[in-house]
């Protein structure tokens, strides 16, 4: 058996466990894993322009999203998270174009609207939370 002791210095050893990554954070990582494999499929044209506008607003929501995790201000939460589901408004557009242009297959683009209506749904909470937690200035 394990004496206190000794538990207590293996225990002072081991390092902080991870912070919990929110969950609306990793679907939007899977979202782009799923983007990012099929970007190379795309023929050159549009790969160049609808895929490198479709991959910047992607790159752009992740920021907005892991700024929005890990901000102090509650207002400042808001507004990111605010325009957050603005750029996956925009996002599902553009994806929904490159659908309509046959730049992505049915299955690509399911999947990705899929995932990207479950942040859409997530985010969508997080601002109701925040806005009842937050004061209005009437």
């Amino acid at each position: 058996m394990i004496s206190l002791y000794l538990w207590k210095n293996i225990y002072r050893e081991l390092p902080p466990p991870p912070p919990q990554t929110p969950l609306v954070l990793v679907r939007t990582k899977e979202s782009y894993k799923i983007w990012h494999d099929h970007l190379v499929t795309i023929n050159r044209v549009d790969r160049y322009t609808l895929g490198a506008n479709i991959d910047e607003i992607f790159r752009s929501l992740l920021e907005i999203i892991f700024r929005a995790t890990f901000g102090y201000d509650k207002f400042e939460k808001l507004s990111l998270v605010s325009q957050a589901i603005a750029k996956t408004d925009v996002l599902k557009f553009f994806l929904q174009l490159g659908w309509e242009h046959k730049a992505l297959n049915n299955k690509i683009y399911g999947a990705l609207i899929l995932r990207l209506d479950e942040v859409g749904r997530m985010l969508g909470g997080w601002k109701k939370n925040l806005q009842e937690k937050t004061p209005t200035n009437k």
